[in-house]
This record gives structure tokens, C-alpha cells and sequence, in this order.
């Protein structure tokens, strides 16, 4: 007798309805809405509809594009949720001295010209924070100052490399794509190249965020063995 797995529970954007499976393979997963939208942008539609089909699927970290596309991410086990907690402890207890905001790796951030996205961790200075009327501060429509991604075993390595090249082009003056598996950190600026580290010991916060550093191989590469 064949045993049938059940589906999770379906959820619906508009008129198009989507069964979101935690074990699917080959994340990240794009839905492509534009047959739904009449033109528009995701960016153009209700807003507040498109938040509720966010929430509703709270298992996944759901982005966004300007051209119509929600882009479903893999759902969080606890290695890399403890990978994530290392990095945003240490942003946040930074940010308590030099102002600003670090917020959870469950904020979207609404980029002009790029979409919603929602990086592992960041940081938006005061002078970017100073510059949003509250509107524009409730719904986060800026781009973060520092970004910085942890590649899981499921996301695709060419996809976050893109997703690092998108905040540096939206206005981020400093990206981290930290790889642990591969022991590897890519550090993105504006106007350069991608630099790869292999295996680094610490990584700076530069001139964008002075004085910090995080310890990246003891809390994260030695943490993944």
C-alpha cells in the first residue's frame, strides 16, 4: 500500500494559489505573478495584500522583485538559524553604540528599483534613517547601509552572488556573502570587484561601520566543522 505524503496547508496570492512544500529541492523557488498583475508591478499593487501572503507563509523568508515575482527562500533549520544569531548579535550590540538600526533577519526591506528583500543581517545608519518620513520608516523603504548573507546548503550560490550585486547597485556600501561550507567570504563595495577570503579569521566593518569586527571563523566556519 502506497502511503500518500499531505500537502501543507495551500495559500493563495489574488487568484493564484501555491503549495509551498518545506522539502522541495531547489531553493530559491520564484513564482512568477505578472499574468495576475494587469501591468503593475509587485511594488504597484496592494501592499498590504501582499504582506498578508507573507505572513501567511511565516515558515519561508519571501522576497520580491520590481518585475512581478515573489521568490520563495528555504525555510530556516538551526544550524544556520545559530549561524544567523552569531552575526546579528554582534551587528546589534554594535549598533547600540553608533545609532541607527539592525533589525531581525525577518524584516523586509523594501528597495527603491529592486524590490523586497530581507538579507541575514544589516544595518541603516542614522543620516539614511533621518531621510525617511514615517511612512516610508514603517513600511522600510530604504536600502540597508551593510548587508550580509549566509549561504544555507540549499540556496543557490549564483543567487545570492546576484542578490549581493543587486544591494551594492540599490545603494549598500558594504556586502558580506558568508559561504561556511566552502569557508569562504566574498566582500562586496561599491565600484569594485567582488574580494574573495578564503577562510578568514575576522571580518572588518571598514569605514563603513568603524570599529567593528566580527570573528567569523571561530562563531560560524569552526561552528559548521
Amino acid at each position: 500500500m502506497t502511503t500518500q505524503t499531505a500537502k501543507p496547508p495551500r495559500q493563495s496570492f489574488g487568484e493564484a494559489v501555491y503549495w509551498l512544500d518545506a522539502d522541495s529541492p531547489g531553493f530559491p523557488i520564484t513564482l512568477d505573478l505578472r499574468p495576475l498583475l494587469g501591468g503593475k508591478t509587485l511594488a504597484e499593487v496592494d501592499f498590504e495584500l501582499l504582506w498578508a501572503f507573507i505572513e501567511a507563509n511565516e515558515l519561508y523568508a519571501i522576497e520580491y522583485n520590481e518585475a512581478g515575482e515573489l521568490i520563495v527562500m528555504p525555510p530556516m533549520y538551526m544550524p544556520g538559524g545559530n549561524e544567523e544569531t552569531e552575526l546579528l548579535a554582534d551587528v546589534k550590540i554594535w549598533q547600540r553604540s553608533r545609532g541607527g538600526i539592525a533589525p531581525s533577519s525577518t524584516t523586509i526591506f523594501r528597495i527603491p528599483g529592486l524590490g523586497g528583500r530581507g538579507p541575514d543581517a544589516s544595518w541603516v545608519s542614522p543620516e539614511r534613517l533621518a531621510r525617511l518620513d514615517p511612512e516610508q520608516y514603517r513600511t522600510g523603504q530604504i536600502c540597508p547601509d551593510f548587508v550580509a548573507e549566509i549561504r544555507s546548503p540549499s540556496n543557490s550560490l549564483a543567487y545570492l552572488q546576484r542578490k549581493m550585486a543587486e544591494y551594492i547597485a540599490h545603494g549598500a556600501r558594504l556586502g558580506w556573502l558568508i559561504d561556511p561550507r566552502n569557508l569562504r567570504v566574498t566582500v562586496y563595495r561599491p565600484g569594485q570587484e567582488p574580494e574573495e577570503l578564503e577562510n578568514p579569521e575576522t571580518l572588518s566593518g571598514e569605514d563603513v561601520m568603524p570599529g567593528f569586527e566580527f570573528r567569523v571563523r571561530e562563531l560560524i566556519f569552526d561552528a559548521a566543522g
